[in-house]
């Protein structure tokens, strides 16, 4: 048996739901903000990640780095960690949109 792995099963019990949401959320900015958006952009660049990911569920990176380009975001590319990143953390949005509660990245 992996003792690193065994240990991060560990840890991972340790940390609520919410606050690995929370983290995952922090590190995707932490990453994007590598990637070229800039903090004050980082809303509207995830609501056009939201949108391309809610139309094009299994969108490839490439793909999502040409759509991301031709809508503007040519400074940004993604690599394909980020990418499921996003799509990890936008996809507990995915609910709220279809119940058309108004949500706010937080």
């Amino acid at each position: 048996m992996d003792c690193t792995h065994s240990s991060l099963k560990e840890a991972a019990h340790d940390i609520s739901g919410a606050d690995m949401t929370r983290n995952l959320k922090a590190l995707l900015a932490t990453r994007l903000e590598r990637q070229g958006v800039d903090q004050a952009q980082m809303a509207g660049f995830l609501r056009e990640m939201e949108q391309l990911l809610r139309e094009l569920p299994d969108v490839t990176l490439p793909a999502v780095n040409a759509r991301l380009h031709y809508l503007g975001w040519g400074d940004v590319t993604l690599d394909y960690h980020s990418l499921e990143l996003a799509a990890f953390c936008l996809e507990g949005r995915k609910d709220q949109f279809e119940r058309k509660h108004v949500t706010h990245w937080a």
